[in-house]
């Protein structure tokens, strides 16, 4: 069984993905030996040079997520079971449960720490965009493994619970998973974001004024409009609506303040407020809880006789453990369907937000937050199909009429 469910991962997730990004591969640097569109030629070719050294680094973490796949299932689940039985730490058949799937995380999550430092702290430095030291990396890095223990815990806890208390445990775990995505979004902007970034009310006062009129307009309700010290760590520009109900605020990354005109602002904000508008936000979440369904109802399915060839027990742990490591398999064949409908919403949310400010504006606004994030404007057909949840730029200044 092992090797067949090590073949169907090979087969299933790991020769697609890796084809995907090769094609994409292939196709930027056939890009690069042409003529330059949207940017000019020396952003145009460190783009392209930038996508190509990332799209080399997801090869090589494909190849690694395989190895370490591979390693849980030979090995790694049985020695995670012994170690917790035979030491019996913590106490208590939930306990025992919760710390495997920690020590399963977090094992995880440090052998995936070479990748993170090499893309964030090499290559993202070498293309003037991570401006973050080795203490902050690694105090997020702390920080971000704090969060899994304690919040990750609890919530573990409670889903090993509904395994062993609901007699169909996938239903119900699918639903508390679902509840608790809905509680960070909640909680995000103002308990989460905090705890990495310092968020201070924006003081341009005309800006703020154009700002909230535009929020009126809406109808949209926030609790302010903040700036994000994003600086000290990325060069690279965003802005977002974050949280739900009272809780909702307008964040702008301070980078953007200085590259993007305020009529540009004001059809980014635009484009943003289009998703609340059409309740875009809703329809992911309801995307987010069909896959969440899926993926507890497929775990949910498997038999005795699969956990006995595996030569582990059917406990709430491995379940889990079970569940976190055929998720990527699962979800590659999903994003499709992501993608599909959030491309739409894109071009849906770019018509509004155009219709605030301009189309001229907006096309601009995009150019310059492309070119500023050394984004490549032009995708293979197949990488847009599985990974895009924004159109091309190519594709988003067409549909707004932009001449280039």
């Amino acid at each position: 069984m092992q090797v067949a469910l090590i073949a169907i991962y090979i087969c299933v997730f790991l020769i697609p993905s890796v084809v995907v990004d090769i094609l994409q591969y292939r196709h930027i640097a056939l890009a690069l030996t042409q003529r330059p569109v949207i940017l000019p030629r020396a952003d145009y070719i460190q783009a392209g040079k930038y996508a190509l050294q990332k799209l080399k680094i997801s090869i090589s973490q494909h190849f690694f997520n395989a190895l370490l796949f591979a390693f849980w299932i030979l090995y790694g689940l049985c020695l995670v079971n012994d170690f917790i039985e035979n030491y019996h730490l913590p106490r208590g058949k939930n306990l025992n449960c919760v710390a495997m799937i920690l020590a399963f995380i977090l094992i995880s999550q440090i052998l995936s720490i070479p990748f993170k430092y090499y893309t964030e702290m090499i290559l993202d430095k070498r293309y003037g965009f991570s401006k973050q030291s080795n203490q902050t990396f690694v105090i997020d890095l702390l920080k971000g493994l704090g969060m899994t223990i304690v919040l990750g815990g609890a919530v573990l806890y409670l889903l090993v619970y509904t395994i062993y208390f609901f007699e169909y445990w996938w239903f119900y775990g699918a639903l508390l998973s679902f509840v608790v995505i809905v509680l960070v979004n909640f909680l995000y902007p103002t308990w989460i974001a905090p705890l990495f970034n310092t968020f201070t009310p924006l003081k341009d006062e005309n800006l703020q004024a154009r700002i909230e009129g535009l929020l009126v307009s809406v109808g949209f309700k926030s609790s302010g409009i903040f700036i994000m010290d994003a600086s000290k760590r990325d060069g690279r520009l965003n802005a977002y609506f974050g949280g739900f109900g009272k809780n909702k605020r307008v964040v702008l990354f301070d980078t953007l303040l200085d590259k993007v005109s305020s009529d540009g602002l004001i059809a980014i904000l635009g484009h943003e407020l289009g998703h609340f508008k059409y309740k875009d936000l809703l329809i992911n979440l309801l995307v987010s809880g069909i896959f969440l369904f899926a993926v507890f109802f497929v775990i949910g399915q498997l038999p005795q006789s699969f956990f006995d060839e595996l030569e582990i027990k059917k406990n709430a742990g491995n379940l889990l453990i079970l569940l976190i490591l055929l998720a990527p398999v699962i979800s590659f064949w999903f994003l499709p369907v992501i993608g599909f409908f959030s491309r739409k919403a894109e071009y849906r949310a770019d018509e509004f937000g155009s219709s605030l400010a301009s189309k001229q504006a907006l096309a601009e606004a995009l150019i310059r937050l492309v070119n500023e994030n050394k984004s490549f404007p032009s995708s293979h057909p197949a990488y847009i199909f599985f990974y895009y949840t924004h159109p091309p730029l190519l594709q988003r200044l067409k549909a707004l009429d932009y001449e280039f």
